[in-house]
């Protein structure tokens, strides 16, 4: 197997590095270099979102028609590699990389087109309404009600440690809409507007002094109906197939880089991945 660069890899290489050289401020490569998760202040993730955004590089994964780039794995590949060395701060990856790809794949063609421009351009900020008081590891167990009111849903319930929600603008959420039968199969996938009257969050400030995770409260929140992605009491399958992007991964390119010192950070790229 050959393992080199091809010519043009390199010059696409060459281009990628360029870019990240002339594009990230002392500012943001700091940022880059403090963090500690892949959830990052929200003034240097979304400064940086837009940076990538007019470029057309900020959803390389993403089918072209959604606006992503059209890469290669090959490419993908030595954008991750590049991005990691330069030291590039992380996106917010709860519009990106979780639900943008299920209302790609599960929403109508009129949600598509308002919902995904707004998550490339960074004017949506989302963040994730799964866990609650009594349900985590058993997220099945939920009990957020949803009920039925003509044309929405009212919310009544609570979420927790909800990544960012005192940011977020949006939430895609698990809700209850049936309470007989198998636990799966009375949950819905809404995607709600945190400025919904009823929606109340309240900080939860860890042992180390950080406020990242909240508390978010639902008292009689109405979400319409078209907010629902998929079918009614079949959250779940949207939930599974959003987890293929939540706990799964590219090549890994960038994950050995920030472990090293400094002094031992390679410039060059790594050899190109295995299939």
């Amino acid at each position: 197997m050959n393992l080199e660069l091809s010519a043009d890899e390199r010059a696409f290489r060459d281009e990628v590095r360029a870019f990240l050289d002339q594009s990230l401020t002392p500012e943001l490569r700091e940022a880059g270099r403090r963090a500690t998760s892949v959830f990052m202040d929200k003034r240097y993730s979304l400064a940086w979102q837009k940076i990538l955004h007019a470029k057309g590089w900020v959803a390389p994964s993403w089918p072209k028609p959604y606006g992503g780039t059209g890469w290669s794995d090959m490419q993908r590949y030595i954008f991750a590699a590049e991005y990691a060395h330069a030291g590039a701060p992380s996106l917010a990856p709860m519009g990106l990389r979780m639900v943008g790809p299920c209302i790609m794949r599960h929403g109508s063609e009129t949600q598509r087109a308002h919902y995904l421009p707004r998550i490339l351009s960074g004017e949506d900020y989302w963040c994730q309404g799964y866990s609650e008081p009594g349900s985590g590891s058993d997220l099945a167990s939920l009990q957020l009600k949803a009920l039925s009111d003509g044309d929405d849903y009212v919310l009544n319930g609570s979420k927790i440690w909800t990544t960012h929600a005192h940011w977020a603008n949006r939430m895609f959420c698990l809700v209850r809409t049936r309470f007989d039968g198998k636990a799966q199969a009375g949950i819905t996938f809404l995607l709600l507007d945190m400025q919904t009257p009823g929606v109340t969050v309240k900080p939860i400030i860890t042992l180390a002094g950080e406020h990242e995770v909240n508390q978010v409260f639902f008292d009689d929140v109405r979400v319409p109906k078209a907010n629902r992605l998929g079918a009614e009491n079949d959250g779940w399958t949207v939930a599974k197939y959003l987890l293929e992007f939540e706990r799964g991964g590219g090549s890994g390119a960038g994950l050995k880089i920030p472990l090293l010192p400094p002094s031992c950070r390679p410039r060059r790229l790594p050899s190109r991945p295995s299939r």
